[in-house]
């Protein structure tokens, strides 16, 4: 076989190889171009995915009514929703430390415990006028802490509610407490032998106990009915009524009492003036004002006023415009009540009787106040430019 044809024949099979190495390769890349293409929609889908998720953890810290925050191990914060900035301000996130956007020193090193990986408790702060509570959790990656989230939310209502809780069982503790060893101690002089002998002694004891049960029974009805107004569980009947009838029922029922203190009521209530309201509500209303106005005045005038005006707002000068509000007065010529004080006499049990050595429950100012703005109204009290007090309310004209 001469060199040529052999030449020939190895060209050929190189050829025949190029052709199968070229179908080879374009399988391989066909193949290839597939798993680009498997890849690329994996991709979209991840991103779509990612961005899904970011979505909704955006939604989720909008939403949110806690300030969530993240930082990083390097005490830079990436992420904060928008209660974090109202409680702590503007955020930059380049330059703006933690500390530096806070300044709560208690936050931090709360931040630098769940870095270094450390059991963290709730912790709780004041922060301008706002008491808070922190909760903290570590964000691990293969292991490692990397960022901390926190969760901040207010607690100063709580924090209110749980004084009140405490106020409140204090107080009931001293007004049960008062009572009863004034019983106790009754009963143990009236079992006295030389006691029990003199019928006159005995009955004047009795009548003392009874009415140191009378006033146990008027704390436990007044603590009842402040409980059912302030739940909402004691409606109110609404109707037109007279506003000088409503007046004119109290004044009869406390006139004794008056007459007793040398004391003379005065009635200045235009007859035509009606009201839409709860009769036998706003009677407890005026029976407390005006039998705290006789048991504060000795030998002086307590006086009923009422005018029509457009507004409950304290400092209403009567104009001519609709008058849509009945402002009722009840005035007393006594001993005034402290200016500092003045804003606090309508809460539970706060008692201004105490300095002035008189009885009560220190319940019906409360009562009064939550009764009067059971009736869209106000109620309020200032001292009169002599001697004495008034306190005023309002009422909803019945048109």
């Amino acid at each position: 076989m001469s060199v040529g044809w052999i030449v020939a024949l190895i060209l050929l099979g190189l050829v025949g190889w190029l052709i199968s190495l070229n179908r080879r390769l374009r399988a391989d890349l066909r193949q290839e171009k597939l798993h680009v293409l498997e890849f690329q929609r994996k991709l979209s889908v991840t991103i779509a995915e990612l961005s899904d998720v970011k979505t909704r953890r955006k939604r989720l810290l909008a939403a949110s009514t806690q300030a969530l925050i993240i930082v990083e191990n390097d005490h830079r914060v990436s992420s904060a929703n928008k209660v974090a900035k109202q409680l702590f301000g503007p955020l930059d996130k380049k330059t703006t430390t933690f500390i530096e956007w806070t300044r709560e020193h208690q936050l931090l090193e709360l931040v630098d415990m769940v870095l270094a990986n450390q059991k963290t408790p709730p912790l709780y702060f004041s922060h301008h006028d706002k008491f808070l509570e922190a909760h903290a959790r570590s964000i691990k990656d293969r292991g490692m802490v990397t960022a901390v989230a926190l969760a901040i939310h207010d607690v100063t209502e709580l924090q209110r509610l749980g004084r009140a809780r405490r106020d409140f069982v204090a107080n009931i503790s001293h007004e049960l407490r008062t009572p009863l060893a004034s019983i106790q101690l009754l009963i143990e002089t009236l079992l006295n032998k030389e006691v029990l002998d003199d019928r006159k002694v005995r009955l004047e004891l009795i009548d003392k106990i009874t009415s140191q049960v009378e006033a146990l029974g008027q704390l436990a009805q007044e603590l009842l009915d402040l409980s059912l107004i302030e739940s909402g569980k004691m409606p109110l009947k609404l109707a037109s009524y007279s506003l000088c009838d409503i007046v004119e029922e109290q004044l009869a029922r406390l006139l004794p009492q008056a007459e007793r203190k040398s004391i003379t009521l005065t009635l200045q209530v235009d007859p035509e003036i009606k009201v839409l309201a709860d009769q036998t509500m706003v009677g407890r209303v005026l029976s407390n004002l005006l039998h705290n106005a006789i048991k504060f005045t000795d030998r002086g005038e307590v006086t009923i006023t009422a005018e029509k005006c457009h507004t409950i707002d304290v400092t209403y000068n009567a104009a001519d415009l609709d008058e849509t509000w009945v402002k009722v007065g009840v005035s007393d010529t006594g001993v005034g009540i402290p200016p500092d004080q003045l804003a606090r006499i309508f809460e539970r049990f706060y008692k201004l009787d105490r300095a002035r050595k008189q009885s009560g429950t220190g319940l019906g100012l409360a009562i009064a106040r939550h009764i009067v703005e059971a009736h869209g109204g106000r109620i309020w009290a200032e001292n009169n430019k002599t001697n004495g007090v008034t306190f005023y309310f309002s009422l909803p004209v019945e048109d």
